[in-house]
């Protein structure tokens, strides 16, 4: 088999030098206050992506490797499609075959839009390169024509591109994207076609990029890209798919990929659910306005164009997006996206999924919300992502400051877990991440000790200053150490040293009055730290 003449795209560029790709925490859940209180539990909120460092604009697709290809099974496939062309006279949706040139080959090519083919036909005779890449342009051009009906509302268009054994599967898939209000749904061939001779049909493969948006205009919005695999071979009236795979890896499959979903839009979201849930939509939709609303008010750095919100359950938990957390802790994720911006890829956009069997439908899907989409719109289009050790706690703590809002310290909805972790000594003198075998109080605790963090650095040294050092290190991945000498003047290990005490002084002030266990806290501090500045 041999692949078509092409510009393949780069290999995956590697991490920065010197980061670890740590996986992401697993955060434990909040055990329920002591006290009775009318609200539920607070929910556990979960780590963006796995990947400290995000790398540069990349392509998680390879070319695939060369194949023997049967130089008889093209020329078979081409003649197929010139009797099908002419015999067939036009297809679905108004399709039909340009007319056939005598002058160039044998064949005019497979049923597209009149006219829009510029490569001439090869003959019997040609080279394989030049049938490959006319077998390339045919496929890109019935790809074209798939998609435009998809954006038109033709069904009808979107099943001629496939064989009639996907057309229950593919209406679904059509008929979830409609529902989320595609705007944009371009594709791009990344490899191939490389021929399978290895059936009594001949068949060939391509790898293709699907760049996607949901309701805003498509020359305005921020995309994102899904990469799949798919096999053609030539049908009685076009070239057809009979097979199609699904994006792989941390970004994919995305949820309309794999389930059918029904969904509701909004002033600034798009919620999607699989259809049964399809009646708790309206309430999951304004549960997220309220959300976007609040999370609007962050947008410091790049403005959010249409924030996605998926429910799900702990089925689609374990599959979507690659079911990359297998912790039954985790009740939801805010996961960055690639898409093609005019010729480049690059970080674009987030999707955000939450699971309802563990949060349910009230509180707590409504803090878990707030949260992801406080990830969103801190981290949104933000080119050099940094989730690392020593910045963990900005992007975790100001997701908490995010959700939290304007509620006092003492409705704060780990307060308990924060206090007796300080009490066991968490937190004294640096804030690490969760790890693996974190117990519930540990892990929630490290997320409250984060809350503390953001909410002292903003209250003491002002939100300007924070959202700059915030922007170099958690969006720009530059070292924490010196973002914080630029911005504040002041040594990393000085500031993490009065984050640190205050947070251990906050834990006091609440354990000492109720007379709870105060073990292990001896070597707090007890002064009280003065405003720098604003």
């Amino acid at each position: 088999m041999t692949q078509a003449p092409e510009d393949f795209p780069p290999e995956p560029s590697a991490h920065r030098p010197g980061a670890e790709a740590d996986p992401a925490p697993r955060v434990p859940g909040q055990r329920p206050r002591p006290e009775p209180s009318e609200a539920p539990g607070p929910p556990v909120r979960m780590a963006p992506p796995p990947n400290p460092y995000r790398p540069g604009p990349y392509v998680p697709y390879a070319p695939r490797p060369q194949r023997r290809r049967s130089r008889w099974g093209t020329i078979l496939m081409v003649l197929v499609l010139t009797a099908a062309a002419v015999a067939g006279g036009g297809v679905a949706n108004g399709w039909r075959p340009a007319a056939p040139s005598a002058e160039t080959g044998t064949i005019s090519g497979a049923p597209v839009m009149p006219g829009e083919g510029l490569l001439p036909s090869p003959g019997p005779d040609a080279p394989e390169h030049e049938v490959l890449a006319y077998l390339r342009e045919q496929t890109q051009l019935v790809l074209d024509a798939h998609a435009e009906s998809l954006l038109d509302g033709s069904l009808e268009g979107w099943l001629a591109a496939f064989e009639p054994t996907l057309h229950e599967e593919m209406t679904g898939r059509y008929e979830s994207l409609r529902a989320m209000q595609v705007s944009r749904f371009d594709y791009k061939i990344a490899t191939g076609p490389i021929e399978n001779d290895s059936g009594a049909v001949p068949l060939y493969e391509l790898t293709v990029v699907v760049t996607h948006c949901f309701v805003e205009p498509a020359a305005e919005c921020d995309p994102a890209d899904v990469v799949f695999d798919t096999t053609w071979r030539a049908g009685d009236d076009s070239l057809v798919m009979v097979e199609t795979g699904t994006s792989e890896g941390m970004e994919g499959p995305h949820p309309w990929e794999v389930e059918d979903l029904a969904a509701v839009v909004g002033d600034r979201t798009v919620v999607a659910a699989p259809l049964d849930m399809s009646d708790r939509l309206d309430d999951a939709l304004e549960v997220a306005e309220d959300a976007a609303a609040n999370a609007d008010e962050w947008a410091l750095w790049e403005e959010p164009d249409r924030y996605v919100v998926y429910i799900a359950t702990n089925d689609h938990f374990d599959e979507w997006f690659g079911g990359m957390f297998d912790g039954d802790d985790v009740v939801g994720f805010a996961l960055p996206l690639e898409g093609t911006v005019g010729d480049e890829r690059r970080p674009s956009t987030y999707a955000t999924v939450m699971n309802v069997d563990r949060t349910g439908w009230g509180y707590d899907l409504t803090s878990v919300i707030r949260h992801e989409l406080g990830h969103a719109v801190t981290l949104w289009g933000a080119q050099s992502e940094n989730y690392s050790n020593d910045t963990w706690w900005m992007v975790e703590g100001i997701a908490e400051y995010i959700d939290h809002g304007d509620k006092p310290l003492d409705d704060y909805d780990r307060s308990w877990d924060l206090e007796n972790h300080v009490a066991d000594g968490g937190c004294a003198d640096e804030l690490v991440p969760p790890e693996e075998d974190d117990d519930t109080t540990a892990g929630s605790g490290k997320y409250g000790c984060a809350f503390l963090a953001v909410h002292y650095m903003i209250d003491t040294y002002g939100l300007e200053s924070f959202s700059e050092w915030f922007g170099l290190t958690a969006r720009d991945g530059e070292p924490v150490a010196r973002a914080a000498d630029d911005v504040y003047g002041e040594n990393y290990a000085d500031i993490m040293a009065e984050i640190t005490s205050f947070i251990a002084q906050t834990a006091l002030d609440r354990l000492l009055p109720g007379g709870a266990d105060c073990r292990n806290m001896s070597n707090i501090p007890i002064e009280r730290h003065q405003r720098h500045g604003q």
